[in-house]
């Protein structure tokens, strides 16, 4: 009986996919914008079109307008405008704002209503804050105040890091009711400039609401979203811009209590860690960082999300070098990695897995079923282009196709 139960388990496991560079195909979405190459902003991956496929947004940091792109194929794309905006922006979300069932796009300062007639006409650009004057770096939407609606947080490192209640039914060009949760992000004081992207909102103190992490520190949602208590962190890398990361809060090793999943960005070396909370009132967290076993110094993660993306039923972590000129990694060209999970109980482990090596970076990727098939795909975009890559120094915005549901091709007659 044992040698049966052992021989399904090892069946099992052969039926899964492991991950490596087989199972994912490259595919370009654009390899080029308007005007002289330099870069994209702010990005999104949503049906715009309410077709039943993903599209994706971005916004040319050339130009100046925000586009989408309609999925036609694998490999056709179409572009559209969307808006523009003087500011050059990278926080950026795909939200049904005015709840009128099409996909509206925030992004900075502004969100864009989707008129329903996206392929035919602008989106309709409105404000909802008029006093951010400079670049929001992040935006996430989650419940801060525990009311049941989605709410936004922005942070933008010479702004401050606010919570906005959207209100039911927003008007054109209002402000939307803002809460500070800290200002101690600014250049002049702390120097922090990226940290709750893509999902650094969640309840770490098990008290049942919203707390915000910060890179080298969390806030204590003490009182619905009115009152902060700062929360100091012995973690945190600071880059050429101040201290930067990515990250998302999850219980990985299944003690209910949630930790949080961070990769350093905006520098070079960056490394992947997962902080370990202890549970305790309030938490104390213990870094356990990530082995790199491909070759040369790691270039800047800007990109982090959790998924599923072999179907074994855990998340993997997915991260992207970028091809930012600066801080290129060193010995190898940029990559796109994801570390396998491999816990068994609740000994965490994961395991780096290399992708993609074709000389193409990325920068704060989305992830969903692109292609239709059942499994999760990967899209991206870069923010400055190396004269290097690949696609002969061009802007590029990339999907990468998940082979794990594909049909084998087949056999010839």
């Amino acid at each position: 009986m044992r040698t049966l139960v052992m021989m399904c388990l090892f069946a099992s496991m052969a039926a899964q996919a492991q991950i490596s560079s087989a199972l994912f195909r490259h595919h370009y979405i654009a390899r080029e914008l308007p005007g002289t190459p330099l870069g994209a902003g702010a990005s999104a991956l949503a049906d715009f079109d309410k077709d039943g496929d993903l599209d994706f947004s971005v916004y040319n940091r050339r130009d100046g307008k925000l586009y989408w792109f309609e999925q036609t194929a694998k490999d056709s794309w179409t572009r559209h405008l969307a808006g523009e905006f003087r500011i050059s922006q990278l926080g950026c979300v795909p939200l049904d704002v005015d709840a009128d069932g099409w996909i509206d796009i925030v992004v900075g300062g502004y969100w864009f209503r989707n008129t329903g007639r996206a392929r035919t006409e602008p989106f309709v650009r409105y404000t909802y804050d008029s006093k951010i004057q400079y670049e929001i770096h992040d935006i996430v939407i989650a419940d801060i105040d525990g009311d049941g609606r989605n709410d936004l947080t922005v942070l933008g490192d010479r702004d401050g890091c606010f919570w906005y209640s959207i209100p039911p039914k927003p008007a054109q060009d209002a402000d939307w009711p803002r809460t500070t949760i800290t200002l101690d992000v600014l250049n002049a004081r702390v120097d922090t400039h990226a940290g709750i992207h893509p999902a650094g909102i969640g309840d770490l103190d098990g008290d049942g609401d919203a707390d915000v992490f910060v890179t080298d520190r969390w806030y204590e949602n003490a009182g619905a979203g009115q009152k902060w208590i700062e929360r100091r962190l012995l973690f945190g890398k600071r880059g050429p811009w101040g201290f930067s990361a990515r990250s998302w809060i999850k219980d990985l090793n299944g003690d209910g209590a949630n930790d949080i999943v961070v990769v350093d960005c905006d520098g070079q070396n960056s490394g992947v860690a997962w902080l370990e909370n202890n549970g305790r009132k309030p938490p104390e967290f213990r870094a356990r960082y990530l082995a790199n076993r491909a070759p040369g110094t790691r270039g800047s993660f800007h990109s982090m999300r959790l998924a599923d993306f072999d179907g074994d039923g855990d998340d993997d972590i997915l991260v992207v070098e970028q091809e930012d000129p600066y801080i290129l990694p060193l010995g190898a060209t940029p990559r796109w990695f994801i570390w396998e999970n491999l816990t068994v109980g609740r000994d965490v482990r994961f395991e780096e897995r290399v992708i993609l090596d074709q000389r193409l970076g990325g920068h704060d990727v989305y992830v969903g079923d692109i292609d239709g098939d059942g499994d999760l795909d990967i899209a991206s975009k870069i923010w400055s282009v190396w004269k290097d890559n690949s696609n002969g120094g061009q802007v590029h915005i990339d999907w990468l196709e998940n082979l794990s549901k594909s049909k084998p091709a087949a056999p010839p007659r």
